[in-house]
């Protein structure tokens, strides 16, 4: 035995006996005297491995492969290093080189498994972890590896009973129990994810991995302070630790702190510029702080490296659309549509709304969103028949203050029978700064609770512990929303109304409240719900709502003295090329008209006047108004216009009423959705269908015609005057009285022990 053979021997019993600084300087030795000697390169590779030093691993490993380049333990060893420096497809090509050599090489198979899987490749690293099992059963790491994957794929009973199998190789694995939790967190049990973040830390109380994932299930259990008490433990021993950078932002983000959401994701970002989960944490703080354009960029950023990452398309949509940009919008639109088509949970439901008029894509989209965000949890309510004197409503929102649907259902709240009725206002989000609003929904109910801070299975609890025989959902999946809450199934009946314009896609929602005009009986299969068809317009109105008085003068509110003036006071998103193409024809067929529109910043106002000049409209015909607070002053100045332009495919809902209540009246183009039929939907229970078309067409034709008619203005305002008096649309103790008739015909049903089924609430004369 020569010398370096016999050094190299003494290298690898200090490895074996975790000493390796002296099994580093045994192998430098041999290369002080043998630079080319593979075996001490190698080993000086598997060294820096141990210890953590990855750059020098990989160097030290190529230049092994320099001397041997048919070595397939040196080629896997290299894909680890490669891995732990985030250049996975490096490390795969290591891995298929290494199999080229030795097809039935475990380590080799295992580690292409991790390769694939940090490539977004889960299908194929679940197959590569499945042969390595074939191979070695008892493959610790391969075990681990299968377990992650199948959570990346969204199998959760499965990963979980690979995380036990894991755990029965290595029962003191902090990964594995960590693992676990996350599979349990992914499951919608976060009590349980707590407890097996808690067992790895009893392993390793030091454990930044196991303190971020504690903070995390700490999160979900609406328990922030101790959340972000952990994650700042995890901080302590692990500074720069991106992923809790990135965790503590979300806590900042739930609080509406965005400001301080947006600093941590620097942070995080500071340290892995391209970590793709707090690129969106940032880019969705930025759209909540209306900085749109800087979000657009984020998202982009996201979609360079990985261009079907989560939703990142739908939020650039989103963000540019809130600027007025449309920027490769059908483009994008297309994407986020074939990529739900597919089977992907490419957008949330809401934005999906005005992405795609498909009612049967809806559908699909908000099925998928349900399935993964909100999957149907251990029922709390078993099938006990209530038998209360009043029936006990709970009305669940996260917008009982300064918002369209507390403007639109508090004089419905105000006015229950007492008598028959007990109500319970769920408060699902805190106002950081009450107003009237607020203080007004607070006294409308008989009890009122902040339910913020607890977790969605504790809120379902206390519904059930009130025994409420009704929970309805007035947020669904709009901002703010916790369907988490009926996936606990607290209620013998559960119902989607008003916040939300489409279906739930949720078994556990058992009714949604529309009409005849929104939801045709030809229509009820692109929904989940059964559907309550109340006899005039879904649409609850608050008829004490005041106006102020007297009509502004058009030049008061920016306007010109004459010409017709056409209104969109619809929220900017809901704008697209294809309605600007209809409005600016409007406007160049009708000679001193202007387009009146919500007012936004500089960027907003300065890309519509491009769209408009691109048109062949001049600037001055495109008109801003500002946000006026006062409800009253913002409703009277409705009485400037002419004639009110609804948009498609998501229409003016809230906005529509606002305009026909101050009596303007509103022409709108049916679409195929929900949230294309509200307008509709109103004024067919106003019995003014004549402002109702089909096409768009028919719209601009129709506005063309009337903004050359003044007297054909004029009649229709009268009309709707008269309608508006005459017509239940705006009558809300008899809206109330039909909404009750339906709660109890709903709940005689269901005390029979019968399945949910279709109403039609029949009309009170």
């Amino acid at each position: 035995m020569n010398a370096a053979t016999a050094e190299l021997e003494r290298a690898l019993a200090c490895i074996h006996a975790g000493q390796l600084p002296q099994a580093e300087a045994l192998c430098l030795q041999v290369l002080r005297r043998e630079a080319q000697n593979f075996n001490a390169l190698q080993l000086l590779g598997h060294i820096a491995l141990q210890a953590g030093n990855y750059p020098a691993a990989a160097e030290r490993l190529r230049a092994a492969l320099a001397i041997r380049p048919g070595s397939a333990a040196v080629q896997s060893n290299l894909a680890v290093a490669l891995l732990a420096l985030h250049r996975p497809l490096e490390a795969l090509h290591c891995c298929e080189a290494a199999l080229r050599l030795n097809p039935q090489f475990p380590e080799a198979l295992c580690n292409r498994g991790h390769a694939l899987c940090a490539l977004d490749r889960h299908a194929e690293g679940l197959a590569s972890y499945e042969s390595t099992l074939k191979l070695v059963p008892h493959f610790y790491d391969a075990r681990a590896g299968h377990a992650k994957a199948l959570l990346s794929l969204k199998r959760y009973p499965q990963a979980l009973l690979s995380c036990d199998s894991a755990l029965g190789i290595n029962p003191h694995s902090v990964d594995a129990w960590c693992l676990r939790g996350s599979v349990l967190l992914k499951s919608k049990r976060p009590e349980d994810a707590l407890a097996a973040f808690d067992r790895a830390l009893s392993l390793a109380p030091d454990s930044p991995e196991a303190l971020n994932n504690r903070g995390t299930a700490l999160r979900d259990l609406r328990r922030p302070a101790e959340a972000l008490e952990t994650y700042a433990r995890a901080l302590e021993r692990r500074p720069a630790f991106a992923e809790a950078w990135c965790n503590a932002a979300n806590i900042a983000l739930d609080a509406g702190h965005y400001a301080e959401a947006l600093a941590r994701c620097d942070r995080a970002l500071g340290i892995r510029p391209d970590f793709l989960e707090a690129l969106n944490i940032r880019g969705t703080a930025l759209r909540l702080l209306k900085r749109f354009d800087e979000a657009a960029a984020t998202y982009q950023k996201i979609l360079a490296v990985s261009p079907s990452y989560g939703q990142a398309d739908s939020h650039l949509l989103a963000a540019r659309a809130n600027l007025g940009d449309w920027s490769e919008r059908e483009q994008q639109a297309s994407r986020i549509i074939a990529r739900v088509e597919r089977g992907e949970s490419a957008s949330a439901p809401h934005a999906f709304l005005w992405i795609c008029d498909s009612p049967a894509q809806q559908l699909q989209c908000a099925q998928m969103y349900s399935d993964e965000q909100f999957p149907a949890d251990a029922p709390l309510w078993r099938g006990e028949v209530y038998r209360h004197e009043r029936l006990r409503i709970a009305y669940l929102s996260a917008d009982f203050t300064d918002h369209p649907v507390a403007h639109l259902i508090a004089g419905v709240l105000e006015r229950h029978d007492r008598t028959r009725f007990e109500t319970v206002g769920v408060s699902l989000q805190r106002d950081p700064a009450p107003g009237p609003m607020h203080a007004r929904m607070q006294k409308a109910f008989d009890h009122f609770e902040e339910v913020s801070e607890y977790g969605d299975r504790e809120v379902a609890t206390m519904l059930r512990e009130r025994e409420i025989d009704i929970a309805i959902d007035l947020t669904l999946h709009t901002r703010g929303g916790r369907l988490g809450i009926l996936a606990c199934r607290p209620a013998p009946l559960q119902i989607n109304f008003l916040g939300f314009a489409g279906t739930a896609g949720a078994r556990y929602v058992d009714y949604l409240i529309g009409d005849g005009v929104t939801v045709p009986e030809s229509h009820e299969r692109f929904f989940s719900e059964r559907i309550i068809r109340m006899p005039h317009s879904f649409m609850p109105n608050d008829d004490a709502q005041p106006i102020a008085d007297g009509s502004p003068r058009r030049r008061d509110v920016g306007l010109p003295e004459t010409g017709c003036v056409f209104c969109s006071f619809n929220n900017i998103y809901k704008l697209n090329p294809l309605m600007f193409d209809i409005w600016m024809r409007i406007l160049r067929e009708t000679p001193g008209s202007v387009l009146w529109l919500r007012g936004g910043d500089g960027a907003v106002t300065g890309n519509l006047i491009a769209e408009a000049q691109r048109r062949g409209v001049d600037a001055a015909r495109l008109v801003f108004a500002p946000r006026i607070e006062a409800m009253d002053v913002h409703l009277a100045r409705y009485r400037a216009a002419d004639l009110f332009l609804d948009t498609v495919p998501y229409g003016a809902h809230a906005t529509a009423r606002d305009a026909l209540w101050a009596g303007l009246p509103v022409l709108t183009c049916v679409g195929s959705s929900f949230a294309a039929r509200v307008a509709a939907s109103l004024l067919t229970a106003l019995g003014m269908p004549e402002l109702v078309t089909s096409t768009l067409e028919e719209y601009a034709s129709r506005a063309v015609a009337l903004a050359h008619s003044p007297e054909a203005l004029a009649e229709l305002r009268a009309k709707l005057a008269h309608q508006r008096a005459l017509r239940p649309v705006f009558d809300t103790d008899l809206y109330r009285r039909h909404l009750e008739s339906a709660y109890l015909s709903l709940s005689s049903r269901q005390r029979r022990g019968e399945a949910p089924a279709a109403l039609s609430v029949p009309p009170i004369r």
